[in-house]
């Protein structure tokens, strides 16, 4: 599974601890700038479909991913982005937040 949270603290004891519980369940850490943060590239959101999953992001965010992240998140999932300017320009956000996350059990 990808997650895409962002970490805003640094060097904190907690974000130690945060990290180190993920590399104990042999998740891949894929580390992201400040400048890359300013860009959205913290505002994903994976989501599943049927056979696959799919992480979401912006093409603000996509491009300012270097062709070594792009890479290791395709690893994992298949990218989709698209150009989300207005939402990112007007509404100060993007991807991760114009989407919803339904956590309903799955039917039989």
């Amino acid at each position: 599974q990808t997650h895409t949270k962002q970490k805003m603290g640094r060097g904190t004891p907690k974000d130690n601890l945060f990290l180190n519980h993920l590399k104990e369940d042999k998740k891949e850490i894929i580390t992201i700038s400040r400048e890359q943060v300013d860009y959205y590239a913290g505002n994903m959101l994976e989501v599943k479909g049927k056979e696959h999953s799919y992480l979401v992001m912006s093409q603000t965010a996509y491009q300012s991913l270097t062709p070594q992240q792009i890479e290791a998140i395709e690893r994992h999932t298949q990218i989709l982005y698209s150009d989300l300017s207005t939402i990112e320009i007007c509404g100060g956000g993007s991807a991760r937040c114009m989407l919803a996350e339904v956590f309903l059990p799955h039917s039989k």
